[in-house]
């Protein structure tokens, strides 16, 4: 990270660092972006499935609504900062190649 672009408040430093690390040795960050986008498919499809074989079996629906909803919420949050910190590694090495 360069002071003259500091990253935004909500970007992980050390996993964007990390990242540019992965990227400066030969990593392919485009490969590992399109691998976490299809993990975050397939584990918010299997909560869903899950919640909704629950409901099928007579699970109670106010708690598997909860609890699904609060999953979904921490799962997808913690996606979300991980993908930040890619794509501001991303954005930091495509300008240090430049």
């Amino acid at each position: 990270m360069t002071d003259l672009n500091p990253r935004p408040w909500y970007v992980l430093d050390g996993l964007a660092d990390d990242y540019c690390t992965i990227a400066r040795k030969g990593g392919d960050l485009t490969m590992l972006k399109t691998l976490k986008v299809l993990r975050s498919i397939v584990v918010n499809t299997a909560i869903i499935g899950i919640s909704l074989y629950a409901l099928y079996r007579g699970g109670d629906p106010t708690a598997v609504s909860i609890v699904a909803l609060v999953t979904l919420g921490l799962y997808n949050g913690i996606e979300v900062a991980d993908y930040a910190a890619l794509a501001a590694a991303f954005q930091e090495v495509k300008q240090e190649r430049d």
